[in-house]
């Protein structure tokens, strides 16, 4: 398992969808300027969909690595301390 995380950075909600081995499944509505923190298989793939007025549409289709953060990955700390500075405003 690794340790991963998406920012919604968009105005939308949107629908998070990370698909792994072993029937390894996990999905989350993440709410626009939501940060989600996860962990999951390094082989899953993961699929962003966006609420459109007809339903949903895939947004994006990568590996769960493309968001893998790491002990050393100051981006991370960043993005949450940013975030908590914002809700605090």
């Amino acid at each position: 398992m690794v340790e991963c995380i998406y920012q919604n950075d968009t105005s939308r909600m949107l629908i998070m969808k990370c698909i792994g081995s072993s029937q390894f499944y996990l999905e989350k509505v993440i709410m626009p300027s939501e940060i989600f923190l996860f962990n999951a298989p390094k082989e899953a793939r993961l699929e962003i969909w966006r609420m459109s007025m007809s339903g949903q549409m895939l947004h994006v289709r990568a590996d769960v690595s493309d968001y893998k953060t790491s002990p050393r990955d100051s981006n991370t700390e960043e993005l949450i301390n940013n975030r908590l500075t914002e809700i605090a405003s």
